[in-house]
């Protein structure tokens, strides 16, 4: 498995990750699973620990668990999605397999140590979103497990704290795709070419610009978001760093209202 490359879509939920795997999985040479929820995931990294303690006590048997411990993630990482194990037929020539989950950065430390053990450097591609969108976006969302905006700027905050800390100790294999520079870019082919495949040194075939282009399309028809409340609002302006960040990450892509 020396040749496969881990590849992990994460970031706070509602800033395009979905989109980022239906576009990376757009490429011949690209498997990602779909969503692993978190909760599987930090479960799932216990049984690694449990089985690296149980295969570490003699040098033979822990040499053989990390020679093949790469291929079992892989493989486990299709049963464990949500979705299933995704287009099995691109398995055998993939030179990118993973999966998405919101929020993985919180276990970027485990992903590091657990691949490393078994001779692999991920890659990541962190989607990111101005705040004001993305808790829009999960108010508007039945689903979403936030009581208030309070709650969800702790884990927002949290994320690109944890984005700022993955730049400095992976650089070179953290992506950050930006949903905003998306969204403003006049060619999303393009956008997609210079920010996503050229950083894995990956081109564009016909096949692949024709499946973006759908996917693109269908993106846009989606039904816009509530307008954003004011208290709200002004939660998101005042909490601690947020100004800053949004100023240097968000506001160049943003129209007037939102910046």
């Amino acid at each position: 498995m020396g040749d496969v490359t881990p590849l992990f879509v994460l970031g706070m939920g509602r800033s395009g990750t979905t989109n980022a795997l239906r576009v990376l999985n757009a490429h011949p040479d690209v498997m990602l699973n779909g969503e692993i929820a978190l909760a599987v995931v930090r479960q799932y990294l216990a049984l690694l620990d449990t089985i690296d303690r149980s295969c570490g006590k003699k040098d033979a048997m822990r040499q053989d668990w990390l020679a093949r411990k790469a291929e079992y993630m892989y493989s486990s990482f299709g049963y464990l999605a949500k979705a299933g194990r995704g287009k099995l037929h691109k398995r055998g020539r993939a030179r990118f397999l993973g999966h998405k989950a919101p929020q993985l950065e919180n276990l970027f430390d485990q992903y590091e140590a657990h691949f490393a053990s078994a001779g692999a450097e991920p890659r990541y591609v962190y989607c990111a979103r101005n705040a004001f969108d993305c808790w829009k976006s999960y108010n508007a969302a039945s689903w979403s497990g936030y009581g208030s905006v309070s709650e969800f700027l702790e884990d927002y905050a949290q994320s690109y704290e944890t984005l700022d800390r993955m730049l400095e100790r992976a650089p070179g294999r953290v992506i950050v795709n930006n949903l905003d520079a998306l969204i403003a870019a006049p060619d999303p082919v393009a956008f997609y070419r210079t920010t996503l495949f050229e950083p894995l040194g990956l081109d564009m075939p016909e096949q692949t610009v024709r499946q973006i282009e759908k996917i693109h399309v269908a993106k846009e028809r989606t039904s816009p978001s509530r307008k954003l409340d004011p208290e709200d609002r002004a939660a998101i302006e005042n909490h601690p760093g947020m100004r800053e960040r949004h100023e240097r990450m968000f506001a160049p892509y943003l129209k007037p209202e939102t910046a």
